[in-house]
C-alpha cells in the first residue's frame, strides 16, 4: 500500500484499479444474455374441435334385438359379432383415453414454455438492469470525487483567505512596532540630549 504522500504511487494505484474495474465491466457486458434466434416460442393451444365427438361416439350402436326369424338371425349376428364390437370399443376407448391425456399433456407444456419464457426475459431484464446499474458507479463516484473536490477547494480559499487576514494584521501589527520602537528610538536620543545638554550646563554653572 503506497504511502498517503507519496502522489506518483498513488495515481499509479488508482489507475490500475480503473483499468480492472473496465475489464471487469467489458467482461460483464460480453457475458450478458440474450434470446437465441431459433429460441422457441409457446406452441398453440391443442386443437378440440374434434374432442367432444370423440368422447361421445367411442361406443357402438349394436343392432336390436327383433321378433321372429328376423330376430333370432339379428342376434345370432350379434352374438357371432360380439367379440369384434367388444374389441373394437377397447380399442376406441384406449385411442380417446389417450388423445384426451395428450391434450392436458400438451396444455400443461405449452402453460410450461410459457411460463419459462417470461421467467427468463424477466432474469435477461435484470441482467440488463445489472448492467446499467454497475456501469453508473463510476460516474457516481466521479460526481462524488468532485463534489469532494469543490468542498476542499472552499475549504482551501476560505483558509487561505483567513490567513491572508492574519498576515494583514501581522503586517500592520509589525508596522506599528517599528513606529513604536522608531518613537521610542527617538525619544532616547532626546533624553540623551537632553541629559548631555544637563551636563554641559552643569559644567558651565562649576566654572
Amino acid at each position: 500500500m503506497p504511502h498517503p504522500d507519496d502522489l506518483a504511487a498513488l495515481k499509479a494505484e488508482r489507475d490500475a484499479a480503473d483499468r480492472a474495474y473496465n475489464d471487469a465491466l467489458t467482461r460483464l457486458n460480453r457475458a450478458l444474455q440474450v434470446f437465441p434466434a431459433d429460441f422457441p416460442f409457446p406452441p398453440p393451444a391443442p386443437d378440440d374441435h374434434q374432442v367432444a365427438a370423440l368422447n361421445a361416439l367411442w361406443q357402438l350402436n349394436r343392432p336390436a334385438a327383433a321378433r321372429g326369424v328376423r330376430g333370432w338371425l339379428t342376434n345370432l349376428a350379434n352374438r357371432l359379432i360380439a367379440p369384434i364390437y367388444g374389441r373394437q370399443e377397447a380399442f376406441n376407448s384406449t385411442v380417446v383415453d389417450h388423445l384426451n391425456r395428450q391434450r392436458v399433456f400438451a396444455i400443461d407444456a405449452s402453460r410450461s414454455i410459457a411460463a419459462t419464457r417470461d421467467m427468463l426475459t424477466q432474469i435477461l431484464e435484470v441482467q440488463r438492469r445489472l448492467l446499467d446499474f454497475i456501469q453508473q458507479i463510476t460516474p457516481y463516484v466521479d460526481t462524488r470525487d468532485r463534489d469532494v473536490t469543490g468542498l476542499l477547494r472552499g475549504l482551501s480559499g476560505a483558509i487561505n483567505a483567513v490567513a491572508d487576514e492574519m498576515m494583514k494584521k501581522s503586517d500592520a501589527m509589525l508596522v506599528r512596532d517599528r513606529r513604536h520602537e522608531a518613537r521610542v528610538s527617538d525619544l532616547e536620543a532626546s533624553l540623551a540630549g537632553l541629559r548631555q545638554q544637563a551636563l554641559n550646563a552643569q559644567k558651565a554653572l562649576e566654572r
